[in-house]
């Protein structure tokens, strides 16, 4: 029969987040260990504590190894904010760019403002300083305009140049702020820099979440190396 740490360890081997989670040391395990009992219990067919699957979880992390092959704090670093953020959604239309274009050349000197647009199919969507709304709208007069996001906040990290070639390392932030339940709202990259935009009253949570994660898998890389 199967035990109480071989069913932990397929339940978290099932959930590329809680492996990961757990690997990465930011998940509290007497929370876990209480979610998955009833699980294990009743696919074991006999009664199991809390405490059993508790000390299963902390056995078994302790097995793990580093969830990605890379440290992607080697490749992400310097942390910054970019606040009062809106974003609006643009009909396309045989003017729109040009109008968008005349905008960016106004507010080029602006050094404190943030201009960011991205063409699809049928909608443009613009990331700017909710400071230039009023000058934005006045420019796009006659155009469509659809959604409308405020109070957002720019989460930036910067990239080192061989992260390109290094696979993995976008992803870990996205990851992490997917397994505190934080929405992204949008992503913008450049060579240099990855910027996650978030709602303000989420940004503390992404941030602290994020930096600690980071921090542990230095820790880890670290602790393996020596």
């Amino acid at each position: 029969m199967i035990s109480i740490p071989e069913k932990v360890e397929v339940i978290i081997n099932e959930s590329p987040y809680l492996r990961e989670a757990l690997s990465d040391d930011i998940i509290n395990l007497s929370a876990l260990a209480r979610k998955i009992q009833p699980q294990i219990a009743k696919e074991l067919m006999k009664p199991v504590t809390n405490e059993s699957v508790f000390m299963a979880l902390q056995r078994y992390q302790k097995s793990l190894k580093p969830y990605y092959t890379v440290n992607p704090a080697d490749y992400l670093a310097n942390m910054g904010l970019r606040s009062d953020l809106i974003e609006l959604t643009i009909k396309n239309s045989p003017t729109l760019l040009k109008k968008l274009s005349a905008f960016a050349e106004k507010v080029s000197e602006k050094q404190a403002t943030m201009f960011v647009f991205t063409q699809g199919m049928y909608e443009t969507t613009v990331i700017t300083s909710s400071t230039l709304e009023e000058d934005l709208h006045a420019i796009l007069k006659n155009e469509v305009f659809g959604h409308r996001f405020e109070n957002l906040v720019g989460i930036t990290l910067q990239r080192t140049h061989s992260q390109v070639e290094t696979t993995g390392v976008l992803q870990y932030p996205l990851r992490i702020l997917a397994w505190q339940e934080i929405s992204v709202i949008e992503i913008i990259t450049t060579l240099n820099d990855i910027m996650i935009i978030v709602r303000d009253f989420e940004v503390d949570r992404a941030v602290s979440s994020i930096r600690q994660a980071l921090n542990n898998v230095a820790k880890k890389d670290k602790a393996a190396s020596s």
